[in-house]
């Protein structure tokens, strides 16, 4: 079914307004960067708004699939680089903004371990609040392995807390 232009730019108006804060808190997790987040998330727009008019069954399982593989490119072309000292704040950071900062930094580091397919179940679930079924269409496989992945790693990283 074609849509008028107009309607087009509402929908895809909908979507930015329903999912652009979910899709950057997934993006910012896994990025540790606002920067890269809001460019992740807009790329994402972009390319639905830019591509042919398609029926898309799923609009938010394309979305995060889009982001997800845009955070994933944007990892590996990363360089590696000295960090600056993290125990500091930065001169204008509230103390709070940087406690959040030092702990989502930590639970990365974390998540960082575990496999990635336990920890992207995990991601996904936590930070882009996704049930267990959205997320099996994002990641395309059953739900059953979704929940098999989410608790597999919520049990190792119970372990690496208690270490």
């Amino acid at each position: 079914m074609k849509h008028s232009s107009t309607e087009y730019r509402k929908e895809l108006e909908k979507l930015v307004d329903r999912y652009r804060q979910p899709l950057f808190r997934f993006a910012f997790f896994r990025l540790r960067s606002r920067m890269d987040a809001e460019d992740a998330v807009q790329d994402a727009f972009l390319k639905w708004a830019s591509g042919p008019e398609r029926c898309i069954r799923n609009p938010q399982a394309y979305l995060f699939r889009m982001v997800n593989n845009d955070c994933c490119d944007r990892i590996r072309r990363r360089t590696t680089l000295v960090p600056l000292d993290g125990h500091q704040p930065l001169p204008d950071e509230p103390l709070e903004e940087h406690e959040a900062r030092e702990e989502a930094r930590r639970i990365e580091t974390l998540l960082d371990r575990l496999p990635p397919e336990q920890a992207e179940a995990i991601r996904l679930h936590t930070y882009a609040s996704l049930r267990f079924t959205e997320i099996a269409e994002v990641l395309r496989c059953p739900v059953s392995t979704v929940k098999s992945r989410f608790a597999g790693g919520i049990e190792k990283l119970r372990k690496m807390s208690n270490l």
